[in-house]
C-alpha cells in the first residue's frame, strides 16, 4: 500500500508516518510540504491513500483535492485540518473523501485514522 501525507508541519509529518510504519509496517510513505507537491507526488507515486491538511501556503489542500478528484475518483484520502468551518467540511465532503479529523491529533483520532487506511488496505 501506498500512503502520501500532504502536511506543512514537520512535526505532524513525522507523527502520521510513524504512526502509519507502526501500523501497517508494509506501507510505502511519501511526503509533499504542500498541495503543489502534494499534487505532483500523487501523479508520479500513484498512492492508494492520501493524508492531507487543508490550511497549508501555496496551492491549499482543498485546491489539490479538487485536481486529485480531476484524475482519480477513487483514491482513499483522509483530511486532517484545524480549519473546523462548516462549509469547508461540506465542500471537502462532496469531493468524496474518506475521513475528516480536526487537528490536533489524539490518541483516538490516530486510532480512526489508522482504521480507515486499514480498511482501505485490506479492501484491495
Amino acid at each position: 500500500m501506498k500512503v502520501l501525507i500532504v502536511e506543512d508541519s514537520i512535526f505532524v509529518q513525522k507523527l502520521l508516518t510513524k504512526l502509519i510504519v507502526d501500523h501497517i509496517p508494509e506501507c510505502e510513505i511519501q511526503i509533499a510540504n504542500n498541495g503543489e507537491q502534494g499534487y505532483n507526488l500523487f501523479k508520479e507515486f500513484q498512492p492508494d491513500f492520501i493524508t492531507t491538511d487543508l490550511l497549508m501556503p501555496g496551492l491549499n489542500g482543498q485546491e489539490m483535492l479538487r485536481m486529485i478528484r480531476e484524475k482519480d475518483s477513487n483514491v482513499k484520502i483522509i483530511i486532517l485540518s484545524a480549519d473546523i468551518q462548516k462549509t469547508t467540511r461540506d465542500e471537502v465532503e462532496m469531493l468524496g473523501i474518506s475521513g475528516f479529523l480536526n487537528k490536533p491529533l489524539t490518541a483516538e483520532k490516530a486510532t480512526t485514522m489508522i482504521q480507515l487506511i486499514q480498511a482501505a488496505y485490506h479492501a484491495e
